[in-house]
């Protein structure tokens, strides 16, 4: 056989392997199962005092806007409460405008 014809050996590292093999040879330990992700805190029912002060404000400026309450405004207003106080103030601000009267334009 030609050198170039020769099949090529190939080294074997035997002291190199995988954990699961090492653990089963008795050459390593085995390794120690991560914790679990911790449970994700549960979000209150209850609005914060900020929150229920956001929602009083919100409601006194949708009474005083005339804007009745109409089926899931409950919940845009529990979202809206969430907000910071400048936002909600904001919002109550502009509900609280005067607006002109569309047909005397």
């Amino acid at each position: 056989m030609s050198p170039e014809a020769r099949p090529v050996r190939r080294r074997v590292d035997e002291s190199a392997g995988d954990i699961a093999s090492l653990v089963s040879l008795g050459l390593a330990d085995p390794q120690p199962t991560p914790a679990p992700p911790p449970e994700p805190t549960p979000v209150p029912d209850v609005p914060t005092p900020e929150e229920q002060a956001n929602e009083l404000l919100l409601q006194e400026a949708l009474v005083t806007a005339g804007v009745g309450n109409a089926a899931g405004d409950e919940a845009v207003i529990d979202a809206l409460a969430r907000l910071e106080p400048t936002e909600v103030q904001a919002v109550a601000r502009w509900l609280k405008t005067k607006k002109p009267d569309p047909e005397t334009k």
